[in-house]
């Protein structure tokens, strides 16, 4: 009898045990990102799809707005590391990347409009609530400052 209880108590401690890491492990994978969104925002799956094809469509031009305002900011910092600065030059590359950085905005601004359209309305509001004050307050320097 001893050795039933013994047993017992050994097999539901090893279960516990296997519960316990399973549930630890489970926990540190990391979620998808579109799982969180729909989730979050309450979406349908038309609704799901939509969201996904405006955000797929829209990478080329997130892509080609990071790689102009890189060249942009490759720019500044040469001319900020020029011998002798010229102030002209040095204006003119300011100004294109103040005009870069505002068509990003721009456009970015109207991808999230857009994303929120195909959301129920209450939703389409909370999602921009969240997502235009980081794009309002995005100054496009990355991870070196821009002189």
């Amino acid at each position: 009898m001893k050795r039933i209880v013994a047993f017992a108590v050994l097999a539901l401690a090893v279960a516990a045990t296997a519960y316990g890491v399973t549930r630890y492990l489970q926990a540190r994978q990391p979620e998808d990102p579109w799982a969180w969104m729909r989730r979050e925002f309450h979406l349908t799956d038309a609704q799901f799809a939509r969201v996904r094809a405006l955000h797929q469509a829209y990478q080329p031009v997130c892509a080609d707005h990071c790689r102009r305002i890189l060249a942009a900011r490759v720019r500044l910092e040469e001319l900020g590391r020029a011998g002798t600065p010229d102030p002209a030059a040095q204006a003119g590359a300011r100004a294109a990347w103040d005009a870069l950085c505002a068509e990003c905005n721009r456009a970015t601004l109207a991808h999230l409009r857009e994303m929120a359209a195909a959301m129920n309305p209450d939703d389409g509001r909370r999602y921009l609530a969240l997502t235009v004050p980081r794009v309002e307050g995005n100054e496009h320097r990355g991870p070196r400052d821009v002189p």
